[in-house]
């Protein structure tokens, strides 16, 4: 008993020292929530500690009894008073713990006192505080969410399925603007037969600019009309793009980048039927030669033709296939089996690229194309449209070809469409 009065005395002083101190510091920080330890409280904190103290006491004066209700023997009821009785290990309460309680601070640390009532001293936010908090972690992982996708490059395109043979050589309104005086059933010629020989191996697609020369839009040199002989700035750059599409979906390819128009426009098509006759003799194993171009047409006002459409959401040049025939009396056996490429092609632009073809165009010139019976001339873009739009073109129609000559193979080794 004399042990309990002493600790009793020692948190009175302690309780005293604390109140003092708490009205010391009221004054330092008004703008807080003050603590307000009147002399009621105090007195009612002191009155209870006696009281619990007493109650203490007395309890620890009574000998333990023992109940022998159940049979200890039966193992369910021993489970249901362990899980009913207080836990002899669980620590017991001192007066000091009673009187961290009561008063909401612990009497040994008076920095308690001011954390009890204003929340800057102990680390911790007010729900206000804590919402506005939320708030701000919320707007940052949403604007860090945007810049992410913002960095992240949206040019991954999901694969435009292939159409199969029925559907390449099934046509209903292909468009063609004939020139000649010959009558062409255009929707006809795509549902017959076109075949190319795939039994050597070898390069199977040559392209060549006869008009190596041509540029786009703001890529011209000094002095020059939409003329560039930087390769990386004119139709050779589109070639280029074309190549490597087929490259990579395994259809071997020439890329023959001869300049037939610089220094003179004149003779253009001379020079570029000695190159594509060369490249035939070193790559007998080559059936389709393309002739890439890129078209070009000025209004009146000065402005210039731009051909495109939106291809996923890219610009993209339209393009238009030449076909040339025999009306000048030149021989060309072949026209027909070109127009014939030419109208599947096209159809198989109208299911994957809806509109990136523009009407095919009969011609009576013969350019050329009576080298193999899948030369085409290809017009890509336009002298209004920019190089980057010519090439998103160029891979159009580089996947076209792809689609003509991987999805339709026979066994005997030719692919037939």
């Amino acid at each position: 008993m004399q042990a309990f009065f002493e600790n009793f005395f020692d948190i009175f002083k302690k309780i005293l020292r604390i109140y003092k101190i708490a009205l010391y510091e009221r004054d330092k920080i008004m703008k807080f929530k003050t603590v307000v330890i009147t002399k009621k409280k105090l007195i009612i904190a002191v009155v209870g500690i006696l009281f619990l103290g007493g109650i203490i006491t007395a309890v620890s004066l009574i000998p333990p009894k023992t109940a022998n209700v159940f049979n200890y023997q039966n193992e369910i009821y021993e489970d249901i008073l362990a899980e009913g009785l207080p836990n002899n290990n669980e620590k017991t309460f001192s007066l000091k713990d009673i009187a961290k309680k009561i008063l909401g601070f612990d009497i040994e640390n008076p920095e308690t006192i001011i954390s009890e009532y204003s929340s800057v001293f102990d680390g911790t936010t007010s729900q206000t505080e804590q919402e506005n908090t939320s708030e701000e972690i919320a707007e940052e992982n949403t604007e860090l969410g945007e810049e992410q996708t913002e960095q992240t490059p949206d040019t991954v395109q999901e694969e435009v399925p292939m159409p199969d043979k029925s559907q390449i050589c099934t046509a209903n309104n292909l468009k063609l603007n004939n020139a000649t005086t010959y009558n062409v059933d255009v929707n006809a010629l795509c549902a017959e037969e076109f075949s190319i020989n795939t039994d050597a191996d070898g390069p199977k697609v040559l392209v060549v600019h006869t008009h190596t020369t041509e540029c786009y839009d703001g890529d011209q040199m000094n002095g020059e009309t939409e003329r560039n002989t930087d390769a990386s700035m004119n139709v050779v750059a589109v070639g280029d793009e074309i190549c490597r599409v087929l490259e990579e979906n395994g259809i071997k390819t020439v890329h023959d980048t001869t300049y037939h128009d610089y220094p003179s426009y004149q003779g253009s098509y001379t020079r570029a039927l000695s190159t594509i006759e060369t490249q035939l003799k070193s790559n007998p194993t080559i059936e389709i030669v393309l002739d890439v171009h890129r078209d070009a047409f000025i209004y009146s006002d000065g402005s210039k033709l731009a051909v495109t459409c939106e291809e996923n959401g890219i610009s993209t040049a339209q393009v238009m296939l030449v076909v040339g025939t025999n009306s000048m009396g030149l021989w060309h056996e072949n026209w027909q089996e070109n127009l014939k490429f030419a109208a599947k092609i096209q159809n198989a632009a109208e299911i994957m690229y809806p509109g990136v073809m523009r009407p095919i165009n009969l011609r009576k010139e013969r350019f050329n194309e009576h080298m193999t019976k899948g030369s085409l001339i290809l017009e890509v873009g336009s002298n209004g449209n920019t190089l980057a739009q010519a090439k998103e073109g160029g891979k159009d129609v580089a996947r076209l070809r792809r689609c003509l000559m991987q999805n339709n193979r026979c066994t005997d080794k030719r692919f037939v469409i």
